[in-house]
């Protein structure tokens, strides 16, 4: 989950490449093909002539994969048919649009899925967002601003704070101080207590809530993460997470 633009569809990619064995059969649905992938049958949705992702999906299906890709749940039909799949034994990837993992429950169940089958079917949420990584060659030691530290909810005592980098520029990096971006990840594992909390209709918040006190590592935990290992600026993370701060 993610908004877009997030690379969401280069993380499905990258699943599917660790995934792909000659004794699986693996069958995608995108809108468009963005890449393409070795010994993968990938089948481009077209509305003009009714292929929609709910009819490739539906004939995919006669054709017996292993694990189905699904650039994106639309609407309910499609939604049903992956979460049927799912059920019946098929590995299915997607995504969906929302602001973090757990919320990606009631997305569901907004579209029209009742929570028993999300509970049954979903086995784990991945949100994430893209921050600019530091260049590595003019990186330089940042102090943090009180903003910056109230915002990360930094203990100014820790000691790892002093490993805390921001961009500076040089020609390397065209003097913006960035090159490339990195990911910043929240995995929401759907174990037996989360699937009773789906069952009971808990909110997104509740949901969230839960999942940190089980251990679920946040975007903004991850993006910290980033920023204490010098790869990432603190503005960055807190850019790309502020509802994680709200």
């Amino acid at each position: 989950t993610g908004p877009t633009g997030s690379g969401k569809t280069t993380t499905l990619y990258a699943c599917l490449n660790v995934i792909n064995k000659p004794d699986k059969k693996i069958i995608t649905v995108e809108d468009p093909v963005e890449y393409e992938l070795p010994g993968i049958n990938q089948v481009m949705v077209k509305t003009d002539i009714g292929m929609t992702f709910a009819a490739a999906l539906r004939a995919m299906l006669r054709q017996a994969p292993n694990i189905i890709m699904i650039g994106e749940i639309r609407d309910a039909e499609t939604a049903n048919i992956a979460i049927n799949a799912a059920l019946t034994g098929h590995l299915v990837l997607s995504t969906l649009h929302t602001n973090d993992a757990p919320s990606a429950v009631a997305r569901l169940a907004d579209i029209g899925i009742k929570r028993f089958l999300i509970a049954s079917a979903v086995r784990a949420v991945l949100a994430q967002r893209l921050v600019r990584k530091l260049c590595p060659v003019c990186k330089a030691p940042h102090v943090l601003t009180d903003k910056e530290a109230r915002s990360l909810r930094f203990d100014p005592t820790r000691g790892d704070i002093s490993q805390v980098m921001g961009p500076v520029g040089c020609d390397k990096c065209r003097r913006n101080g960035f090159r490339g971006r990195i990911g910043i990840f929240e995995t929401f594992q759907i174990d037996d207590e989360v699937r009773h909390m789906i069952n009971e209709n808990l909110t997104s918040s509740q949901l969230r809530r839960r999942a940190r006190e089980l251990g679920m590592r946040t975007l903004r935990d991850d993006g910290i993460r980033k920023v204490l290992a010098g790869l990432t600026s603190p503005d960055e993370v807190i850019h790309v997470t502020m509802s994680d701060f709200e």
